[in-house]
């Protein structure tokens, strides 16, 4: 289903595939070439509104709130496009000058095209949909169709001719930083809409299309090319590129032109983290519960909406086939009093779990008082991803080899603890040792 979700988004508009870049920075003419003067291209997001009515957007109210659009019923090749934006026949008709600037861009999972903005998090295994505009003042509009131009019919968007203000295509880059704050560098794709047969760098698409395999944040450009073969890449021309300019506006700092160029990076997060189901009637712990054992027993059922295995040899960009469970595993810390004291301190049980009723702790140590404790669980929706710091008085810390994978969520539930008296030797459990950090 996936593979003819795309099948049937190229045929009506086309989608961009990943490849390695040929620009030079901008302003700088490649070995041997002669300065001509050209003007940088500029570009911008040109997004569809979530707000037009006549694309019928149904509203998803939950914990992944957003619009999208169900086609479960009628199934992909039935798809005809969303009115007024670049999935429709106006992405032919509207020459790149003239579509209107808006930072939206449109994520497919399964059967739902969703339409998304800054901030927002999509589906970890989606893939991603940018439409771009943008505008060129000198060079010629020699979009590349070769001997297509006799076959093709002669939408504005796909006949060469002379300056019309647009340039003639476009590349993506995103990037993705994940929780352990390493970032990815992947190359850009190459220019579309390429429609020349002959060419290497054939691409018969509209918009830039991305697949998303990496959880974390991530940071979306677009590269406007004109005639004469110059790329925008005032971005990647700042240190750091695209992350460095986000860093620097959000801390509060940043060149003008790094405020200048923050408009044109698109930010948002890939991966929905999995959900502890607290209101499902088995759920336990309850909030306030009194657990009166050493080594009690608790049943946390959860969920996870975009399962992803990283192992999968055949693994697809898309969707998950009905039925794919999730991968999900718990962990579990107890906050406290050092018992005879008033110092906080916590224990981390050392066993992770696989299933949410048979999460029995191996024993609470003595030195964890009796009275008001908080049972801190750690879900993660993978097998390797965890590099979540531990905090002030809690070394719940985080050290796995491949956060890109998933996400793991911390929640805490306060209880009552009040265990039987007992000799203290029958408890296992060292000490913690002090650690920096929040509580």
């Amino acid at each position: 289903m996936h593979r003819r979700t795309i099948v049937v988004l190229v045929g009506v508009l086309g989608a961009s595939a990943l490849g390695c870049s040929r620009s030079v920075a901008p302003g700088t003419p490649p070995p041997g070439a002669v300065p001509t003067g050209n003007q940088i291209p500029d570009t911008w997001f040109a997004g569809a509104d979530p707000a037009d009515p006549s694309v019928g957007w149904q509203v998803d109210t939950g914990v992944h709130a957003g619009r999208y659009l169900d086609l479960s019923q009628t199934g992909w090749f039935a798809f005809a496009g969303v009115p007024h934006s670049m999935l429709s026949a106006d992405s032919l008709q509207l020459l790149p000058s003239v579509r209107p600037q808006r930072k939206t861009f449109f994520e497919i999972y399964d059967d739902r095209l969703w339409i998304r903005q800054e901030g927002d998090t999509v589906h970890l295994g989606a893939w991603v949909v940018f439409p771009a505009g943008g505008s060129d003042p000198d060079s010629p509009y020699s979009v590349p169709v070769g001997s297509s131009r006799d076959t093709v019919p002669r939408y504005p968007v796909l006949t060469p001719g002379p300056p019309n203000g647009s340039p003639i295509g476009f590349r993506t880059r995103v990037q993705v930083r994940v929780a352990s704050g390493l970032v990815s560098n992947p190359s850009e794709t190459t220019t579309y809409p390429n429609l020349d047969p002959a060419s290497v760098f054939f691409q018969p698409t509209i918009n830039g299309y991305w697949g998303l395999t990496t959880a974390g944040r991530a940071y979306a450009v677009l590269h406007a090319v004109d005639g004469d073969g110059a790329v925008d890449h005032r971005v990647d021309a700042q240190p750091g590129g695209a992350v460095g300019i986000v860093d620097r506006v959000e801390a509060g700092g940043g060149s003008a032109q790094d405020i200048a160029l923050r408009a044109k990076i698109l930010t948002f997060y890939v991966n929905h983290a999995p959900i502890l189901l607290r209101d499902d009637p088995t759920f336990a712990p309850r909030t306030n519960a009194l657990i009166d054992t050493r080594t009690p027993t608790f049943n946390m059922p959860a969920s996870d909406d975009d399962p992803f295995d990283p192992n999968e040899f055949y693994r697809q960009v898309g969707g998950v086939p009905p039925g794919t469970p999730p991968i999900l595993r718990w962990k579990v810390a107890v906050l406290g009093k050092l018992a005879g004291t008033a110092r906080d301190t916590c224990w981390v049980d050392p066993a992770d779990f696989h299933s949410p009723g048979a999460i029995q702790l191996s024993g609470i140590p003595a030195w964890i008082a009796a009275g008001d404790i908080v049972v801190r669980v750690r879900l993660c929706d993978c097998e390797e991803c965890d590099v979540t710091p531990g905090t002030r008085t809690c070394p719940f810390d985080g050290h796995e080899l491949l956060p890109e994978v998933g996400t793991c969520v911390d929640t805490d539930i306060p209880c009552r603890f009040a265990p039987p008296p007992g000799p203290a030797r029958v408890i296992a459990g060292a000490l913690p040792a002090p650690h920096g950090g929040r509580p």
